[in-house]
């Protein structure tokens, strides 16, 4: 299992207190069998593709062959009508719960979660059938990364939720060929205001809350900010430059 590097505690300008902890891999960890899979995949699938409706082209999966800890499929919703761009979400993420730090508060209302990221239409991510390793890098690269921010909080025992960020690496090291972006925020689906009604949960039928993250990959001086200035500024500069919600390698920084 992963365990903590190192762990500060930092205060952002807005009063915020802020949790900086350092993961590095512990190499003699053994792999571990998936103990539970595909718990919520049907209510999770029907619900996705109810909110995110597409008529034309199926819905397709990258299936993951081997598993660790969790069973990870990145699904693919093509886009469709005045939708342009896939979007992508992760199931198996939320079979276990993720380790919440202890407090008094209700840990079931978070401790479930699954990963969306949003791609242009003109992005090659192959098509129903493809096998991913035929994908280019430089297109294969949020698939590579959803599946690993899925798996994060289970292999080093923490977890994800509204307003963490995780950079790549102390040096915020590029996620993939040909962009420079360093780490990732992580938001509700619904946070900026488009309205796709019942996307930043689900209620299951036994009661269980799976909450809908939007994975935002985020240069370094932006992450920076955030730590900084606090979770607030961050949401203000969003909404000043209408931050885009589909994924562009080669943006501008909003942040310099």
């Amino acid at each position: 299992m992963g365990f903590i590097l190192n762990r500060k505690k930092k205060v952002s300008k807005d009063g915020t207190k802020v949790d900086v902890i350092g993961y590095s891999d512990d190499d003699n960890r053994k792999w571990e069998p998936v103990t539970e899979s595909g718990r919520y995949l049907e209510e999770l699938t029907e619900h996705v593709n109810r909110v995110f409706p597409c008529k034309q082209e199926k819905p397709y999966v990258f299936h993951e062959i081997l598993s660790d800890i969790v069973h990870i499929d990145v699904n693919v919703i093509p886009p469709e009508g005045n939708r342009h761009y896939y979007v992508l979400w992760t199931s198996g993420m939320s079979d276990l719960p993720m380790t919440l730090p202890d407090g008094d508060y209700d840990k079931s209302a978070y401790e479930r979660a699954e990963l969306f990221m949003f791609l242009p239409e003109d992005w090659k991510l192959g098509g129903l059938g493809e096998a991913a390793e035929k994908i280019q890098e430089e297109y294969y690269w949020p698939i590579r990364w959803i599946k690993y921010l899925a798996r994060f909080p289970h292999e080093y025992k923490t977890w994800l939720g509204e307003g963490h960020t995780l950079p790549n690496g102390e040096d915020y090291d590029p996620l993939g060929e040909g962009t420079s972006l360093g780490g990732f925020f992580f938001l509700p689906v619904l946070e900026l205001g488009e309205v796709y009604p019942g996307v930043d949960s689900l209620i299951c039928k036994d009661g269980t809350r799976i909450n809908f993250l939007w994975a935002i990959p985020m240069y370094r001086e932006e992450i920076e900010y955030k730590l900084e200035e606090g979770y607030e500024a961050i949401l203000n500069l969003f909404f000043r430059v209408a931050f885009p919600r589909v994924i562009d390698p080669k943006r501008r920084k909003y942040v310099e």
